[in-house]
């Protein structure tokens, strides 16, 4: 079909976890538009026949098309993935594949859409497949974090005057001129040649080396294209319609954030949001839940009694606030149940029992409190777990994307 849109992604799934954003992405940009999609998948053997039937499934359930590229299947590909496993981690290797489009996709194709797998397509993709290259060889969006960046902080490339700092583009959304990419299969070997020589440009590697590419011949498109969700949230800013983009672990469980929301609204529409999800995700608030209640409960306790014993664990306890004063008795446990209960009860009963409290920082609580109730303690009165006080802080409403649906 001449007025097809293509796109395309990149996928490395070695955590089973990461196809479900491909997913609602697709979702996001299949509920928006009317136009026919062809969906071009860059993968390599991570993609499970699981995660492929359901993206096969999805796409034709809205009546579009998608194709899948094994990237091991192409000897130039596996030759560079082979070169730059020896010089950059592999779990971070399918940003690269974009750069094989040229090798890869079909030689009838004049441009493409590359799209990062955690952008949500909340507009029609036609306004941004329509955009004139011109003589561009590709087109992206500055990156608007780097450009408030105080210079000092700034990527090498605007230090060293390669790119002008307002000019810097996020790789996250492109479009990129098929014609130039297949003409230059060779841009693959280019990238392990500026990694070897700019090992200052290792954190965002794909990043810098398109900036440092086509600094000279890139478009530069309208915020609206590449819309970065925690950039908006630090300058309180909004769109009804754009690629919001939840690059550094922008993805939060809070409905009163518009961003949030409209992730979750495309989640659950694909064939990764099940009753498992549910529950997973219940699972994990209810943890938090009782963590912050028990927290609430053993804090009240000691700002009502002045004379606070610590009992347990030594290198626990120093992970307490500060602000907690009281006498540390060392329970002298081990990796095993042994445990030390030294004179703890002597100096227990020598104060008025309406003004101690024994806080039981261990890892075997649960044995102490068997311990302490046998003698006639009240869990709650006489003596509380004061593990739940080690624990990291969290809030519901800050939850990232690994907590929640990185676990299923």
């Amino acid at each position: 079909m001449n007025n097809t849109i293509h796109v395309c992604y990149a996928l490395n799934d070695i955590s089973g976890n990461y196809t479900k954003f491909i997913g609602t992405s697709l979702c996001s940009l299949f509920e928006n538009t009317s136009n026919h999609v062809a969906v071009h998948i860059l993968h390599d053997d991570t993609l499970t026949d699981e995660n492929r039937n359901r993206l096969v499934n999805m796409t034709k359930q809205y009546g579009q098309e998608v194709f899948f590229y094994n990237i091991l299947l192409y000897p130039a590909m596996v030759n560079f993935i082979d070169k730059m496993n020896r010089i950059y981690m592999s779990r971070y290797q399918g940003m690269f594949y974009r750069l094989g489009v040229g090798i890869m996709l079909p030689s009838n194709l004049d441009r493409i859409i590359y799209l990062d797998a955690d952008v949500i397509v909340h507009m029609d993709i036609a306004k941004l497949w329509n955009v004139p290259l011109g003589e561009a060889n590709i087109a992206g969006v500055s990156d608007s974090f780097i450009a408030m960046l105080p210079s000092e902080l700034a990527p090498i490339l605007i230090k060293n005057g390669v790119v002008a700092q307002n000019e810097y583009f996020n790789s996250g959304v492109l479009i990129m001129n098929m014609k130039y990419f297949r003409e230059r299969p060779q841009i693959v070997d280019d990238m392990i040649d500026f990694l070897l020589g700019h090992e200052n440009c290792r954190e965002y590697p794909d990043q810098d080396f398109l900036n440092y590419s086509f600094n000279k011949s890139c478009l530069h498109l309208p915020m609206e294209f590449n819309f970065l969700v925690n950039y908006a949230r630090l300058k309180n800013i909004s769109r009804e319609e754009a690629i919001f983009h939840y690059a550094g672990g922008a993805i939060k469980l809070d409905a009163s954030d518009h961003f949030s929301a409209l992730f979750w609204h495309y989640l659950y529409k694909t064939p990764w949001q099940n009753e498992i999800t549910v529950l997973n995700s219940l699972a994990e608030l209810g943890k938090v839940c009782r963590e912050l209640s028990e927290k609430t409960a053993v804090l009240k306790l000691l700002l009502e009694r002045p004379r606070r014993i610590f009992f347990g664990s030594r290198a626990l306890c120093s992970n307490l606030d500060s602000s907690l004063e009281g006498t540390f008795y060392d329970s002298g446990e081990d990796e095993t149940n042994n445990l030390e209960l030294g004179d703890i009860l002597d100096i227990m009963e020598s104060m008025p029992a309406d003004e101690r409290i024994t806080v039981v920082v261990s890892h075997h609580y649960e044995v102490l409190k068997k311990f302490f109730t046998g003698m006639g303690l009240k869990e709650g009165n006489d003596f509380v777990n004061g593990h739940v006080l080690t624990l990291p802080e969290q809030s519901m409403t800050d939850f990232s994307d690994s907590a929640i649906i990185g676990r299923y």
